[in-house]
């Protein structure tokens, strides 16, 4: 067998005995190419259920009630391409393995129970465009590497416990559309090297504990159209040169220590979604 494919049907336990069931049949098939099982309620222990397969290219088994650890099996799938296993059980960390996954271009394994910090061997995912990693317990820094992935487009980090200053090398993600890191445990300010994302279309930042002013340089962002540094911190004035950013439908920054007047935020089109309250203090 070289290709399973059973998502989005209403399956739950386990597959019919002619096939196997799941925890014992995927693991001796490794001439899989391609593995579907997303969108039903399957269930079994993913540390156990597959084995090494060398030509697999994507396997997705979200939207089941899959639990147990990731398996460092999967780093040996030298060719995956895609790995989607999302609103499961899954526990435990991200094995160091994963930095074999040289061909990787999307990982999605969010809303699931995955703890610890983000291995550095992460950064070796040089062709990765999309990480989705929100609603997990992860915690920790986010890791320097984290800016070696040249070709990434989309980047969720929101829901976790990631806690301490965002790295610098964020900045270094110069094809990246969409950030959020909001609903963490991030602190000092947020990083003026932002500005190099000249590509951004959607910034959330909000809930966290970033202090200091709103950095001026965001306004560097000229593709940006949203804007979310709600429920944080933020104290000083609000930057002048929003009024520049003619490319912004919403701009949230409720919720924060902003000070004195709003009129930055005069001259910024009308149709622009603008939420202030509770910024201004007693000012």
């Amino acid at each position: 067998m070289v290709e399973l494919a059973l998502f989005s049907n209403n399956l739950n336990g386990s597959v019919p005995p002619s096939l196997g069931t799941i925890p014992k049949s995927l693991r001796n098939c490794t001439s899989l190419i391609r593995v579907r099982l997303d969108g039903n309620n399957l269930i079994g222990n993913i540390s156990k259920a597959f084995g090494i397969y060398p030509n697999l290219t994507f396997i997705y088994l979200s939207r089941n009630n899959f639990y147990g650890e990731i398996s460092s099996n999967f780093g040996e799938c030298p060719k995956l391409g895609a790995l989607n296993i999302s609103m499961n059980n899954i526990t435990g960390g991200i094995p160091c393995e994963i930095g074999n996954w040289s061909q990787l271009q999307a990982l999605d394994l969010s809303l699931n129970h995955i703890v610890g910090e983000i291995p550095k061997e992460l950064g070796k995912l040089n062709s990765l465009t999309k990480l989705i990693l929100r609603g997990n317990q992860l915690t920790g820094r986010l890791p320097t590497e984290i800016g070696a992935f040249n070709e990434l487009e989309y980047l969720d980090l929101s829901a976790n416990r990631f806690n301490n200053s965002v790295p610098e090398s964020l900045g270094h993600l110069l094809k990246l559309h969409y950030l959020d890191l909001s609903n963490n445990q991030f602190v000092q300010e947020l990083p003026k090297e932002l500005e190099k994302l000249v590509q951004l279309s959607e910034l959330d930042a909000s809930h966290n504990l970033f202090g200091g002013e709103i950095p001026f340089q965001i306004c560097s962002l000229k593709s940006l159209e949203k804007l979310n540094l709600s429920h944080n911190n933020l104290s000083g004035s609000i930057p002048n040169c929003f009024e520049g950013m003619h490319g912004l439908s919403i701009i949230d920054i409720s919720d924060n220590q902003l000070q004195g007047p709003s009129i930055a935020l005069e001259m910024v089109d009308t149709e622009v979604f603008i939420e202030l309250s509770y910024h201004l203090g007693k000012s």
